[in-house]
């Protein structure tokens, strides 16, 4: 009978360990119509590793000259994605069609597997908006009239959560607490939105009288609150280290941990010499919790693999004649970088510091600008259109973001700067806007 067991428990191992690879092998499958977007958008992870964990670059959609799309990728596990305003939930084995609306995440609709819980997400708050608040468009007059608008706006939510089928528990539990969540947020957010308000003349004792009304039902709501499972919520990540700033505990520490990874991750990605990117690695030993260590170890071994001090990574592009051009043509200069596309708002924003930055070193050969969109292949007359329309000179290139993989680009805009050596003195030199670029170029050139 012993001897029984023990192979029934062994079976049921590998029987485990075969599912759970079966699991992991799964894919989530999206096609269907985007909507006032550029061409090229990423299925962004919103969990808590959001920034920790290195991007993945199946996660970037090619939509063709009409919005159509399709894409596939690997998950092991249930987790949240954004896609352009809408906020996703993917299960392995989903199989979506959607059409989203880039500027009114409401109108998206989807179909098939894994519909329900999109469908109920489309009216997910901002935020970074003060959730319920919508930005200070709920304050009115009265704290209290404010108050029950954020309490009735919650309550709505709590029913629409009720009426939602084909969803899992897992997924009903964090949206409740979401729910909860974005009341704290909202309250919280009341002194910001408050001021310069125009229904607020008073905006110190609006907001006294607002706390002083609200105070019990943050109590009420922030009770037995501190759950690190519930970081995978945005906006929970948002209050929650209020929550646990005078606490204690296993879950404590977790989210405490999470700050300290995210920390680290900021200083690390405005590090340039690789000797201080490995320095890091003692901080991140003090992280213990282990998805957050493991995930600061893969992005600091990422950092290491290419930085300052190494040589160039050649590339080729095209310029706007489609000739073809190599970034090593331009060795013996120092070469400044700018990446962009015709999509990204701030990336526009910089053009004009651009060519005011290209003009002072017009009389100078030692030093060259490449200007270098990633848009896509099938944006390339929007690139040129976009170039031809600001009478932009100089180096105008494109290229295809896979063909950066070296330099990492996951957001834009970036900028690189190269010595006349060929070396790399930054992976995200000051942007032409910055008063400290022509320092770092006059560093170089003298």
């Amino acid at each position: 009978m012993t001897k029984m067991r023990k192979l029934l428990a062994a079976i049921a191992i590998v029987l485990l360990q075969i599912t759970c690879l079966y699991a992991q092998q799964k894919t989530v499958s999206i096609a269907g119509q985007l909507i006032h977007f550029n061409n090229q958008v990423v299925v962004e992870d919103m969990s808590e590793f959001q920034y920790l964990d290195i991007p993945m670059p199946d996660h970037v959609i090619v939509a063709d000259s009409t919005g159509k799309f399709s894409i596939s990728f690997k998950l092991s596990s249930p987790n949240y994605f954004r896609l352009g305003r809408n906020i996703l939930y993917l299960t392995p084995g989903d199989n979506l069609v959607a059409t989203i609306d880039k500027n009114n995440a409401v109108k998206s609709t989807f179909a098939g597997a894994g519909a329900d819980a999109n469908t109920y997400l489309c009216n997910t708050p901002f935020p970074k908006a003060a959730s319920y608040l919508e930005a200070g468009t709920n304050i009115r007059s009265s704290p209290l009239q404010t108050l029950q608008i954020l309490m009735d706006a919650a309550a709505k939510r709590q029913q629409q959560l009720s009426e939602v089928k084909n969803v899992s528990a897992e997924f009903r539990r964090l949206e409740t607490a979401r729910i909860k969540a974005d009341v704290l947020n909202s309250i919280k957010g009341v002194s910001s939105y408050a001021t310069n308000n125009k229904n607020v003349t008073t905006p110190d004792e609006y907001i006294k009288t607002f706390n002083g009304l609200s105070d019990s039902i943050r109590t009420v709501y922030e009770k037995n609150f501190i759950d690190a499972s519930l970081m995978k919520l945005v906006v929970y990540r948002d209050i929650a280290d209020e929550l646990v700033e005078h606490a204690a505990g296993a879950d404590v520490q977790k989210i405490k941990d999470w700050y300290k990874a995210s920390d680290i991750v900021d200083q690390l990605n405005h590090e340039n010499d690789k000797a201080q990117v490995a320095a890091y690695s003692k901080t991140i030993d003090s992280v213990k919790t282990a998805g957050y260590h493991i995930a600061l170890k893969k992005h600091l071994q990422n950092l290491l693999q290419f930085g300052k001090g190494d040589m160039a990574a050649d590339f080729t592009a095209v310029d706007v004649n489609d000739k073809r051009v190599a970034l090593s043509n331009l060795k013996g200069k120092v070469i400044y970088v700018d990446i962009w596309a015709t999509w990204c708002g701030p990336c526009l924003a910089e053009m004009p510091h651009l060519e005011e930055i290209k003009n002072k070193y017009s009389n100078n050969p030692n030093v060259v600008f490449v200007s270098l969109s990633i848009d896509d292949d099938a944006q390339a007359d929007a690139w040129k259109n976009n170039v031809a329309a600001r009478k932009a000179g100089g180096l105008q290139w494109q290229i295809n973001r896979e063909k950066l993989n070296t330099y990492n680009i996951t957001t834009i805009p970036r900028t690189l700067l190269i010595d006349k050596n060929f070396k790399m003195v930054s992976m995200s030199a000051p942007l032409p806007s910055s008063k400290d670029l022509p320092a770092a170029i006059d560093g170089l050139v003298n």
